[in-house]
């Protein structure tokens, strides 16, 4: 890391925790309100089809929020705190070597930014407990009485993470040459090649492809922003994915 004040980007779900936020969140928002699982089996589907249809990811990511039509978005952000304790506790939360990675960029004076395709609800107790500095997300589009419409301004998905990248750059007056960022996916590749010094975590083929010389982070998983981690067995990953 450079000695110059940089910034750090970091994808959130499969970067730095284990699950994928949106989901995990749904599930739990929708048993608070009574659901048996089945609503929450339609949606998945929902979204499943859509993706193996070939739905641009950036469509899959704006039909995922209209399922919050009509929900007002302090009683979202309430819930996510409450997801998140739950989560917490489950003993397989973060990605060590990521986590471990952002605290050394905050040590070391760099700008940290969660970058997600998720919305604040979800993300905003996961920023909360990394001491991240900012966080850049899909928002949704909220009426003057505080309710979300069922759309969003821009899916945090793709080109779109690059572009934010490079206008918080700007923004900030932060030279790229002190510019990281981390991901996991595909869909991650045009926001770490905006960066100077990328790396990624798992074994997308995309990434792996382009990803010679870049970071590679372990799948050692924590129960704690404080925990070492450790690789799970075949049978303890079963029950995180």
């Amino acid at each position: 890391m450079s000695t110059t004040p940089g910034a750090a980007f970091f994808d959130v779900d499969e970067t730095l925790i284990t699950v994928k936020s949106m989901f995990a969140f749904q599930r739990f928002w929708l048993a608070e309100n009574g659901d048996d699982g089945s609503e929450y089996t339609r949606l998945s589907d929902e979204i499943k089809r859509k993706a193996a249809s070939g739905t641009p990811r950036e469509e899959v990511n704006r039909h995922y929020y209209r399922a919050y039509r009509g929900v007002r978005a302090d009683a979202l952000a309430a819930a996510g705190r409450r997801w998140f304790a739950e989560f917490s506790a489950s003993g397989a939360v973060y990605y060590t070597d990521a986590v471990e990675a952002l605290r050394a960029h905050r040590n070391s004076g760099d700008t940290t930014v969660l970058l997600s395709g998720s919305f604040a609800a979800a993300i905003a107790p996961v920023a909360d407990a990394l001491g991240a500095d900012h966080i850049i997300a899909t928002t949704p589009v909220v009426d003057d009485q505080g309710v979300l419409t069922g759309e969003v301004t821009q899916p945090m998905i793709g080109t779109a993470k690059a572009t934010a990248v490079t206008d918080f750059l700007r923004e900030h007056g932060i030279a790229h040459e002190n510019s990281y960022g981390y991901g996991d996916h595909a869909s991650d590749l045009p926001f770490l090649r905006a960066v100077a010094h990328p790396g990624f975590r798992g074994d997308d083929a995309v990434l792996s492809a382009h990803g010679h010389g870049w970071i590679h982070f372990s799948d050692r998983v924590g129960a704690s922003v404080d925990d070492p981690g450790r690789l799970l067995s075949d049978q303890e990953a079963l029950s995180v994915w």
